[in-house]
């Protein structure tokens, strides 16, 4: 009959809340409640047998042994009975398949009630202790055989009516009493493995049937046996062991089967675990878990590259401190795997240990300890054997996967902030990959960009302006011999900003010659096109802007030279002021480059401006006198009242005098000019609007770069070396303040100086 160890139930118990803490921690109190019930229903049941049938004498009579020493006899058998013990595994509790029911079975057919209960208890008290049950174990399995050996003193007597003879009555009597003997202590021992979480009372009563039944019947066959050879030929006695031993063995292969389908269970489990390739620390940990559940193992613990771990059911796995018997139990591993008895960590009583072994060589060990020795099969090391190399092998592969992440995140980093575009294309030259550099470059994203090809992608121009292909522009150049070429195109993006790359190709084809992958570097030209050009546009301007004033100046001095005596006094003098004239204007020029030359990033020519306070209206009247000629266009719109600003007078007229020569120089002949003066957000303001052909939006901020002028150079309409923008916006920035545009094309443009107010000191009230 199966029942609910003392002593391995407890230490499984134990066992249980170092593995699963919270688990155990809510079933302490419904164990407490089973096994009082347990106790109260044996105090119960003897009570009643003793009522009912405490004087009636035995069922059945030995003519050759009776009295006192039938009773020591047969409680030495119940003794006997309990210590011979087959354990079957219920998750982290066990129960015993004993051979104590038979010997029940015969206290109770061979002695008066009274004496077949004492029989029974006195028998299992010593067994105990000779086990070093728990209390609370003992007194469980003491409450659980009394109601049960009480159900079957009351159902034989009630069934039999006092037959002394092993008739079929007695026969059917007896079944009916081991039916109600086997049925107590079912329900008993499922409450209870239900209490520590083993299942609910109804699926563990329907998993323990087919065995209860099997229990039943071979109980049944064994009293009977032994009952009838006592009675009519006890010199065949010695006999009856076969039959008990073949009931210890039918035992001992039904545990088998059921601890073998348990391990089954676990080496599926652990192979489901490694196929979704864990992390290193996953895997110790679900090995750790699964090998302790599946060699009823108390610890686990794994020692890899001079690292300890042991599995915590609070935490899940926790390294260890290095510990002296971590070097015996790597040393024993090294040979095989192994039980050792002897230097085992702090409450080990024995341990197996395995090696883990990887490419041959041996990175660690594992180890399952227990608290009470136990006899280890070979069929154990046979079985940790091949689960311990399965985790040598994920460790390695878990190993080689963080590695592989490790270099992948650092060719992600690589793509991700890589200043050029990266792209790979198939050999059909289909996008696979597309950075984040070419979705700025091109405004397409990754999304859409891939699985795309790319001469359908992108708007793309060769050197000569004519439409190409961007794959098949270098397509058509790329061999085995020669995989890598460069290619110049000019991108057109969807918002018709165009942008100059260089495309650098590296291919890779196969033994046939088939390309097979095409990875391009797109490097953006467009900067570096644009300071050319700007070096080409600022010779060209520079070249016209000197020659203008350099043509009057050797023209009048060639003629002052041959004619200059004979010229008229007023011709000779208006010749001499136009050399003047030029000169000044070639002055000028030359200092706007030096001014330019000193202004280098954001470092404002600081040393150019002299701070001091000025009126702004006056200073805008001041800037339009210099155009005189024209003033019938300017129109000047101010405040009544005096705006003081913070400012350097003569930059601030330089920047205003810029400000309306190209107004009045880009704006048509007859269109005017508007200077307005104000005030907004701590600011004096001067704005000069004209109505000229206006800029596109996305020349507003470039006008202000050195040498950057919107007409070309070479069909230029209007003079200027691209350098009065910069030079006024740094110099405004200088005094603090700043120069702004808006502009649209078609409708004029409109150039703001924004200078910082001084506010009037307060006046004292005598």
């Amino acid at each position: 009959m199966p029942e609910a160890t003392g002593g391995g139930a407890v230490r499984r118990l134990r066992g249980c809340r170092r593995r699963f803490v919270g688990v155990v921690t809510h079933a302490v109190a419904p164990v407490s409640q089973v096994v009082a019930g347990a106790a109260l229903a044996g105090a119960a049941a003897t009570g009643a047998v003793l009522w009912r049938a405490g004087d009636a004498g035995p069922v059945l009579t030995l003519g050759w042994l009776g009295g006192p020493a039938l009773l020591v006899v047969l409680t030495a058998l119940t003794c006997a009975g309990e210590l011979i013990a087959v354990r079957l595994h219920h998750r982290d509790v066990v129960e015993e398949l004993t051979l104590l029911d038979p010997m029940v079975l015969l206290d109770v057919l061979l002695l008066p009630p009274r004496q077949a209960i004492a029989a029974c208890l006195a028998g299992l008290v010593p067994a105990y202790l000779i086990r070093r049950r728990a209390p609370v174990k003992a007194l469980f399995n003491l409450g659980t055989y009394a109601a049960a050996g009480s159900v079957l003193i009351l159902l034989l007597r009630a069934c039999s009516g006092g037959a002394a003879t092993f008739d079929v009555r007695l026969i059917a009597a007896l079944a009916a009493g081991t039916t109600g003997f086997v049925a107590v202590n079912l329900l008993f021992l499922s409450a209870l493995f239900a209490a520590l979480g083993a299942g609910s009372v109804l699926v563990l009563v329907r998993q323990d049937l087919r065995l209860s039944l099997f229990t039943l019947v071979s109980t049944m066959a064994l009293t009977a046996t032994v009952v009838t050879v006592a009675v009519h030929t006890p010199a065949f006695l010695p006999f009856t062991v076969l039959p008990a031993a073949a009931i210890t063995y039918a035992y001992q292969a039904t545990a088998t089967e059921v601890e073998e389908r348990r391990r089954s269970a676990q080496v599926l489990a652990f192979s489901q675990v490694l196929a979704g390739s864990p992390s290193r620390h996953a895997a110790v940990e679900s090995f750790l878990r699964l090998a302790a559940e599946g060699f009823i193992a108390d610890e686990g613990l794994a020692l890899i590259d001079d690292e300890a771990f042991a599995l915590d059911g609070a935490s899940g796995l926790r390294s260890l401190a290095p510990h002296p018997s971590h070097g015996r139990l790597l040393t024993a591993a090294a040979e095989s795997t192994s039980v050792l008895q002897h230097d085992l960590p702090s409450g080990w009583s024995q341990a197996m240990v395995a090696p883990l072994e990887a490419d041959g060589s041996l990175v660690g060990a594992v180890a399952l300890g227990w608290h009470d020795r136990r006899a280890a099969r070979s069929r154990d090391r046979t079985l940790l054997t091949p689960l311990a190399s399965a985790l040598a092998v994920a460790l390695s592969n878990a190993d080689h996967l963080a590695r592989l992440v490790a270099q992948t995140s650092k060719l992600r980093a690589v793509l991700d902030q890589s200043g050029d575009g990266i792209l790979v294309l198939d050999g059909t030259g289909v996008v696979q990959l597309w950075n984040p550099a070419l979705e700025r470059l091109t405004s397409h994203r990754a999304e859409t960009a891939v699985g795309r090809p790319l001469g359908t992608l992108l708007d793309a121009e060769d050197a000569d302006g004519h439409p190409a292909d961007a794959f098949e522009a270098a397509r058509s150049r790329l061999t085995p011999a020669d995989p890598e070429v460069a290619v110049d195109l000019e991108i057109i993006r969807p918002d018709g900003e165009r942008r100059s790359v260089r495309c650098a190709h590296a291919a890779t084809f196969d033994p046939s010659g088939e390309l097979v992958r095409d990875v391009v570097n797109v490097h953006d030209l467009t900067r570096e096109r644009q300071l050319e050009r700007l070096k080409s546009d600022f010779v060209a301007t520079v070249s016209h802007e000197l020659r203008t004033p350099v043509t009057p100046i050797k023209g009048y001095a060639e003629l002052l030279i041959k004619h200059g005596d004979s010229m008229p006094a007023p011709k000779r003098a208006r010749a001499l002021e136009m050399i003047a004239d030029r000169a000044a204007h070639l002055t000028r020029l030359v200092e706007d480059l030096l001014l330019a030359s000193s202004i280098s990033g954001d470092t404002e020519p600081a040393r150019s401006v002299v701070l001091g306070t000025a009126e702004l209206t006056a200073l805008a009247r001041r800037a339009g006198e210099d155009f005189s000629a024209l003033a019938s266009r300017l129109v000047v719109t101010a405040p009544d009242t005096p705006v003081s600003v913070r400012c350097d007078r003569t930059r601030t007229i330089q920047i205003l005098t810029n400000l309306l020569s190209n107004a009045l120089k880009y704006a048509p002949g007859d269109s005017r000019v508007q200077i307005m003066v104000d005030t907004a957000a701590g600011q004096g303001r001067v704005t000069v609007r004209d109505e000229g052909p206006g800029m596109p939006a996305d020349q507003l901020e470039r006008i202000f770069e050195k040498f950057h002028r919107i007409e070309d150079p070479m069909v230029m309409s209007t003079g200027g070396s691209g350098l009065g923008l910069y030079i006024a916006r740094h110099l405004a920035r200088a005094m603090a303040g700043d120069l702004t545009v808006s502009s649209r094309l078609g409708q004029g443009s409109a150039f703001t100086l924004h200078l910082p107010l001084v506010m009037p000191s307060p006046v004292a009230v005598p």
